[in-house]
């Protein structure tokens, strides 16, 4: 990808892959010019399961977007979410005895902290590293403090581990494709990029995608992302509980999942005896099932996810996190999903409905996570380090130096 305003991105979802090519113009919006769509044989939640079904969906998928705009890639950047991705917060601290702190300070630490993630977990690779937060002399710092003279200085910095067997694998069905990664972007943090504002990121807020067959999320404050994680549990596992624990097959299950509000004592879709009516009955045969039954199941289900996910907010002890939630994917059209996570999470507010976001005109809203990543790549993201190498040094390694807000 010679041309530099030309930015390519797939999403390796749960069942699909979605392959978008940008036309970049600095100072415009990203202008979509080729999409593709396909189903995801040989990947499973991110991770290669078969890799030669894999290396076929991936060219599949490419040839496609490429045919379509009209451009031969020879990179792209890879969104991915996980379930074994790992957060680790850390904080290193430095005495500098009444000097000033300069950005040799900030990359020590920085470089400090690294290792040490590394050491306690020599299979983890570090896809996105933040600075969050800085103490100096007691008092908290928003931003980077330079240039100020103190006695101690520290910052927590904030890392997302995927482990390397899992971007390997990766590796390779892109170079059996003939093409090169260019940056691996976790796909919830991009979510997040396109669906807040900067004010939003710096108060507190989270995006939480109920996806297929995983929940994934991501949690930010103090203009960082301070928590990324995911599960692999899905509003797919409600319908599969519907169909087994009712005998039915998953097309009738998933319409019921639609259509049943879970917290009415009484709804349209139940005959006058509180059974489930005959209209969802279309591939088994006809019989009584309770409403009751149905709620039961789904809302065992939901509570689960739920409780999952409210966990993670909670442990981090940011209440202004859970006043700006917003839930995505195909979870997040459930009945009175609404009612429930305000039964679990006192004073939370949160959207289903993404029609306020102002970052991005007229886009498709399967590829937020891919407008997400078009804007990392081309804006950064204030307190994300960016690696680069130590021209310095022999051995020419890269070590964590640059800042986008130092540079920016």
């Amino acid at each position: 990808m010679e041309n530099k305003e030309i930015i390519a991105v797939i999403d390796l979802g749960t069942s699909n892959l979605k392959c978008a090519i940008f036309s970049f113009d600095i100072g415009r919006l990203p202008k979509l010019i080729g999409f593709s769509k396909k189903k995801a044989k040989g990947i499973h939640n991110s991770i290669i399961v078969n890799i030669n079904d894999a290396i076929d969906s991936v060219r599949s998928c490419l040839i496609e977007a490429e045919k379509k705009s009209q451009i031969s890639l020879n990179k792209i950047n890879v969104l991915i979410d996980p379930t074994e991705i790992v957060t680790t917060r850390l904080t290193k601290f430095k005495k500098t005895s009444g000097s000033k702190i300069e950005k040799n300070d900030v990359s020590f630490l920085l470089k400090e902290a690294k290792k040490q993630v590394e050491l306690n977990d020599s299979r983890l690779s570090n896809i996105h590293i933040f600075n969050y937060k800085y103490v100096v002399d007691n008092k908290l710092f928003k931003d980077l403090p330079l240039n100020i003279y103190v006695d101690q200085f520290s910052q927590e910095n904030v890392f997302l581990g995927v482990p390397k067997n899992i971007l390997k694998n990766i590796s390779e069905v892109f170079h059996s494709c003939d093409i090169e990664i260019g940056k691996f972007i976790s796909c919830s943090y991009a979510l997040g990029i396109c669906c807040f504002n900067q004010d939003q990121i710096d108060y507190g807020c989270g995006i939480i995608d109920m996806g297929y067959e995983k929940t994934s999320l991501a949690l930010f404050k103090d203009s960082s992302l301070v928590c990324a994680s995911s599960f692999p549990i899905g509003s797919n596992h409600i319908t599969k509980d519907i169909s087994r624990g009712c005998y039915l097959s998953e097309i009738e299950s998933e319409l019921i999942k639609k259509d049943i509000s879970i917290t009415d004592s009484l709804d349209e879709e139940l005959n006058e005896n509180g059974f489930l009516s005959d209209k969802y009955f279309s591939e088994t045969k006809f019989r009584k099932i309770s409403s009751k039954f149905i709620k039961d199941i789904i809302l065992a289900r939901l509570d689960e996810i739920l409780n999952k996910i409210f966990k993670e907010i909670s442990c981090l002890q940011f209440e202004s996190i859970k006043q700006n939630l917003i839930f995505v994917g195909e979870g997040s059209r459930l009945n009175d999903l609404k009612k429930m996570v305000k039964a679990k999470l006192s004073n939370c507010t949160f959207d289903t409905n993404l029609d306020n976001i102002k970052s991005f005109e007229n886009i498709d809203r399967e590829l937020l996570a891919c407008y997400g990543a078009v804007k990392i790549l081309t804006e950064g993201f204030a307190s994300e380090a960016i690696a680069i190498p130590n021209k310095s040094q022999k051995d020419n390694n890269g070590f964590f130096t640059r800042i986008f807000n130092i540079f920016n």
